[in-house]
């Protein structure tokens, strides 16, 4: 583990709103996972939508928003990186059970080759450090080369196309310039492997060796009455829910991105989409 580190913090922020955002969440960050990680998130199945998406994760990753490291413990990491530091006998915690229950049900076939190192980000100091504590607290990560780093997704310090895979999830919808922070996130990500391959769209396969964005977001729903219902609350929602905007149009965001869309899966009536994507050549 390794933790890159800058200072001042508030020099990182690249707004006001940005600023504000970060303050917000080092206070949340002691008590963030009784939100995002609690039994509201299991019953909606939220760990298993994590295992199944970051089992695509491959070569150098980045996680934007990695918060207090929720999804950590769902990579698949490359066998070479697992053989150097594989975890004690025995010394399984609960984090290491619940993510083996569900990478358990997520498609057997979606890893391919896994991951070699995975660089993190965060705008909150507050929340980095408790995403250092899971790491340090759990035999299956330790020894993996994750990094962590203080920065603001609308300013990425990374050259462009720099990493196989690019994630986020549940984050989009807080960010004060989602379409900034998307933009950044097509910056980095490397170009997809030329092909003969035709465009995605919803039920399209998954891309091909190139570069890939995994994505699980709140969005606006295709069902109609719904999603006006969110069109009417997205207010009040995101006033109580730590900023969370939970209509926004994630599929056309990444198209404006310059972003293909390959895959796409609904869940929760529609309000939660799995989307994976990759950049133009």
């Amino acid at each position: 583990m390794q933790l890159i580190t800058q200072a001042p913090s508030e020099a990182v922020a690249t707004s006001s709103a940005a600023l504000e955002l970060q303050q917000a969440y080092d206070k949340y960050s002691a008590s963030y996972d009784d939100l995002d990680g609690g039994a509201a998130a299991d019953a909606l199945g939220f760990p298993q939508l994590r295992a199944q998406l970051l089992a695509q994760a491959q070569g150098r990753t980045l996680e934007v928003a990695v918060g207090t490291g929720l999804n950590l413990q769902y990579y698949s990491w490359a066998a070479a990186v697992a053989a150097v530091a594989a975890p004690a006998a025995g010394g399984a915690d609960a984090d290491d059970a619940g993510a083996a229950s569900a990478a358990a049900s997520a498609p057997a076939a979606a890893a391919t080759g896994g991951v070699t190192s995975l660089d993190t980000v965060d705008l909150s100091p507050g929340m980095l450090a408790q995403a250092q504590a899971r790491v340090r607290g759990s035999p299956s990560l330790a020894g993996r080369p994750i990094a962590f780093q203080q920065a603001d997704v609308a300013a990425l310090p990374y050259a462009d196309s720099s990493f196989d895979t690019v994630v986020d999830t549940f984050s989009l919808c807080v960010f004060p310039d989602p379409q900034a922070a998307m933009n950044e996130l097509a910056r980095v990500v490397r170009p997809a492997a030329s092909s003969g391959g035709s465009g995605g769209g919803s039920g399209g396969g998954g891309g091909g060796g190139g570069g890939r964005l995994l994505l699980l977001e709140h969005s606006r729903s295709d069902n109609p009455l719904l999603a006006a219902y969110q069109d009417a609350t997205a207010g009040p929602v995101a006033a109580l829910g730590k900023g969370c905007v939970w209509n926004q149009d994630v599929e056309g965001m990444a198209a404006k991105a310059g972003l293909r869309v390959t895959r796409v899966e609904r869940f929760a009536v529609g309000t939660v989409e799995l989307l994976v994507a990759e950049k133009r050549q």
